[in-house]
C-alpha cells in the first residue's frame, strides 16, 4: 500500500489538473446535447433542418478561422511569459481577418443555395445568416484563445470555467428562449444566440485584461504554422463527417440516426484523451522548443499514460454501450452495436493527438498537415469504397484503418525528424 502511495504522491497535482480539464470538457458536452434536445423540440423540422446545415457549414469554416489561435498563443507564451503581448495581439488579428473573410464567402454561398422546402423566405434567412455565421465561425476560435491564455499562465481552474462555462451559458439560453420565452422561430432563437456569446465575449475580455494589452502585429512565421494546423483540422473533421453521407446512401435515414447517436457517444468519450493532452501540452511545448528529439522523449514517455487512460476509456463505452436506449430513446437501441464496434477507435485516435501535439510543439505543422491530410484522405476515399461496397462493415474496417494509419504515421514522423536532428548533431560534434 505504502509503494502505491509513494507512486501516485508525485502524480497527484496532475491527476487534479487532468480531473478537472475532463470535468470540463464533459460539462460542455453534456450541455451541446441539452440545448440541441431543446432545439429540436421547439424548432420544428424544417427550421432546426436549416440550423443543422448552418451549423455544419460553419463549423467546417471555424478550423480555419484564426489559424489555431489557441495552439499558438500557448505555445509561444508557455516558452517564454514576455511574448504574450506580441502573441495575443497577432491571435486576434488572425481572428478578425480570417474571421470576417470567411463570414463573407459563407454568407454568399449559402444565399446562392437556399433551403429547397422554401420554409424560411429569403429576407428571414438572411437575418438568420448575419447572425448566426459571424458569431459561429469567430467566436468558437475566441473562446478558445482566451481559455489558452490561462492554460499557458498555468490557470486551469479559470481555462476550464471558460471552457465549461460558455457551453453551459448556451445551454441556458435554450432553456430561457424555449422554456421560459417560447422562441420558436429561427431568427429569434439566432437573436438570443448572439446575444448570449456577444455577453460571454465581454466577460472574457474582462477577465484576461490582468495580463496586459496586446501588441498589434502579425507574426509571419506564426501565420504560416498556423495555417498548416488549420488544413489539418479542417481534414480531420470533413473525415469524421464523411461516413454519415456514405450511410446516407447506402442504409435507411432510421439507420443514419442510430449510427449518428453512437458516434455522438464516441465523440463525446474522446473528452478524456483530449483532456489530458490539453494538460501536457504546455510541457510539450517547453520540450518542443529544443526540437523534435526533445519533443519525442517527452511524447514516449507519457505514451502510456494515454494508453491507459484511452484503454480504460474503451472498455467503459464498451460496458455501458447496452443503455444506449435509456440516453436516446428506444427506437436507437441498435445504437449499442455501433457503440461496441467502435468503442476501441478511441486508443488509436489518443495515440494520434499525443504524436500530434509533439510535432506542433516542435513547430514541424508542415509535416504533421501533410501526414495527417494525407492519412484522412486515403481514409476517406477508403470509407467511400468500402462503405459503398459492404456497408456498414466496410465503413467499419475503414475507420480503424485509417485511425491507425494516422497514428502511424505520425509516430514514424516524429520519430524520423528526431533522428534526423540526432544525426546532424553527430555529424557536426564529429567534425
Amino acid at each position: 500500500m505504502s509503494s502505491v502511495a509513494t507512486f501516485l504522491q508525485p502524480k497527484l497535482p496532475m491527476l487534479r489538473l487532468l480531473a478537472g480539464s475532463i470535468s470540463s470538457l464533459a460539462i460542455g458536452v453534456l450541455a451541446q446535447a441539452v440545448a440541441f434536445v431543446l432545439l429540436a423540440r421547439y424548432l420544428g423540422t424544417t427550421q432546426f433542418g436549416e440550423l443543422t446545415t448552418i451549423s455544419a457549414v460553419t463549423a467546417l469554416a471555424n478550423t480555419w478561422c484564426g489559424f489555431g489561435p489557441g495552439e499558438v498563443l500557448r505555445r509561444i507564451v508557455s516558452r517564454d511569459a514576455s511574448d504574450y503581448p506580441e502573441a495575443l495581439g497577432h491571435t486576434i488579428l488572425m481572428i478578425l481577418i480570417t474571421g470576417i473573410v470567411l463570414t463573407v464567402l459563407l454568407i454568399g454561398g449559402m444565399l446562392m443555395f437556399p433551403p429547397p422546402d422554401g420554409g424560411i423566405g429569403s429576407a428571414e434567412r438572411l437575418q438568420i445568416l448575419l447572425l448566426l455565421v459571424p458569431i459561429n465561425v469567430m467566436f468558437p476560435s475566441f473562446f478558445n484563445l482566451v481559455e489558452n491564455v490561462f492554460l499557458a499562465h498555468g490557470d486551469f481552474r479559470r481555462g476550464n470555467f471558460i471552457n465549461g462555462g460558455s457551453g453551459v451559458a448556451r445551454a441556458l439560453a435554450a432553456v430561457v428562449a424555449c422554456g421560459l420565452f417560447g422562441v420558436t422561430s429561427l431568427r429569434d432563437w439566432a437573436l438570443w444566440w448572439a446575444a448570449v456569446h456577444l455577453a460571454i465575449g465581454v466577460i472574457c475580455v474582462i477577465m484576461i485584461r490582468r495580463f496586459g494589452l496586446p501588441r498589434w502585429n502579425i507574426l509571419r512565421r506564426e501565420a504560416w504554422l498556423g495555417g498548416n494546423l488549420a488544413f489539418s483540422s479542417f481534414l480531420i473533421m470533413l473525415r469524421h463527417n464523411v461516413d454519415v453521407l456514405v450511410l446516407s446512401a447506402v442504409t435507411s435515414p432510421d439507420f443514419v440516426g442510430v449510427y449518428g447517436a453512437g458516434r455522438r457517444l464516441i465523440g463525446a468519450a474522446l473528452v478524456v484523451p483530449g483532456a489530458f493532452d490539453r494538460v501536457i501540452y504546455g510541457k510539450l511545448a517547453v520540450a518542443g522548443k529544443n526540437g523534435a528529439r526533445a519533443s519525442l522523449r517527452l511524447a514516449t514517455k507519457y505514451l502510456p499514460y494515454s494508453l491507459l487512460i484511452s484503454a480504460a476509456t474503451s472498455a467503459g463505452l464498451f460496458l455501458v454501450a447496452p443503455y444506449a436506449s435509456l440516453v436516446f430513446g428506444h427506437a436507437f437501441a441498435p445504437a449499442s452495436d455501433v457503440i461496441r464496434t467502435l468503442a476501441w477507435t478511441v486508443i488509436p485516435t489518443a495515440v494520434q493527438f499525443l504524436a500530434f501535439d509533439a510535432l506542433n510543439a516542435a513547430e514541424h505543422h508542415k509535416v504533421s498537415t501533410i501526414v495527417s491530410g494525407v492519412t484522412n484522405t486515403v481514409g476517406a476515399l477508403m470509407v467511400v469504397l468500402l462503405g459503398s461496397t459492404y456497408g456498414t462493415v466496410g465503413i467499419y474496417v475503414a475507420l480503424y484503418f485509417s485511425d491507425l494509419a494516422r497514428g502511424g504515421g505520425l509516430w514514424t514522423a516524429l520519430n524520423m525528424l528526431a533522428g534526423g536532428r540526432q544525426s546532424a548533431q553527430t555529424r557536426a560534434e564529429r567534425s
